[in-house]
């Protein structure tokens, strides 16, 4: 026998499901707005700040454009025509400290140490701790192109202090010891620079001149037929036989300031265990010539000074 729901039964059941999805409709709309609508603002907003950036990235700087200009004429060693362009885009867009630094790096390349080194220091105080490191590199280079190395690694040192890891003021610093006849000062700074950048051509010969004057003639050799491999398809090599053959310039200078400190502190030199430079070469030129490369390669100036920075 089936039994029949009261009718007032049916009609209080039908109150409570309707009570209870009144009451859950009351829940969700105390909640945050979600679902399509929101997600379609969220969307557009986005959209309109990528569009912004886009517009600002695709806007030209006529400033950085051409204090990028300069840097390529200093990196082409072009530095009496840099010196005229650092004139001239003060003249139209006033001084900071970039062009600052690129005019004092400009004179200290166009025999005015003494505006070089005032311009330098009046950088050092400079509130960007980048703009102080490279005012402590200027001043380091000057000083070691004086031959002042103990100043110059003063300077050096606290430019690496500033940035620990600037492989170009690591390799700055350990070319600086080697050219004081310190080698063992200058294994951590250049194995440092090395690993830090394996790809940039100065830094990596100043680790297969260490390690010549050091006598790891092995390791030196190994490098230097890397260096002369290019380094993905269709690509120039890192050095060529102009590169190598500077090296061979740049040992002499630091085999002989090797032996002028171990005389000076009477102690034997361990150059004297090395073989002699021409094995050397044997080793280390005796190659095919490789393809000029159009990477700025590290130069040995007359007085045999660190190379300028990039």
């Amino acid at each position: 026998m089936q039994i029949k729901p009261h009718p007032s039964h049916s009609r209080t059941a039908t109150w409570l499901l309707l009570a209870t999805g009144a009451l859950a409709l009351a829940g969700c709309a105390s909640k945050p707005a979600q679902g399509y609508g929101a997600a379609e603002q969220n969307i557009a907003a986005q959209a309109q700040q990528q569009m912004e950036s886009a517009e600002q990235a695709t806007q030209v700087d006529p400033q950085k454009t051409y204090l990028n200009l300069i840097a390529q004429m200093q990196q082409a060693q072009q530095w009496y025509a840099s010196l005229a362009h650092a004139d001239a885009f003060e003249r139209q867009y006033g001084s900071n400290p970039e062009i600052r630094l690129k005019r004092a790096d400009a004179q200290r390349n166009t025999g005015q140490p003494q505006l070089a080194e005032t311009n330098y220091r009046a950088l050092l105080g400079d509130a960007d701790s980048n703009t102080q490191a490279r005012a402590h590199r200027g001043l380091g280079l000057l000083y070691a192109g004086q031959k002042r190395y103990a100043q110059a690694v003063t300077q050096l040192e606290m430019a690496r202090q500033i940035n620990p890891i600037d492989a170009d003021v690591l390799a700055d610093l350990a070319y600086t010891h080697m050219l004081d006849g310190r080698l063992t000062a200058a294994s951590l700074p250049i194995l440092q620079a090395a690993q830090l950048a394996p790809s940039n051509a100065r830094v990596q010969l100043n680790l297969a001149l260490y390690w010549l004057a050091s006598g790891e003639q092995h390791q030196a050799s190994q490098l230097l037929q890397r260096l002369r491999q290019p380094q993905a398809k269709n690509t120039p090599p890192l050095i060529d036989e102009t590169s190598v053959q500077t090296l061979q310039s740049q040992l002499i200078s630091i085999e002989q300031a090797a032996r002028a400190r171990a005389a000076a502190t009477d102690t034997a030199p361990a150059i004297a265990r090395q073989p002699p430079l021409g094995a050397m070469r044997t080793v280390v030129i005796d190659q095919q010539p490789a393809a000029p490369s159009r990477i700025d390669i590290v130069q040995a100036p007359s007085d045999s000074t660190p190379a300028p920075p990039q």
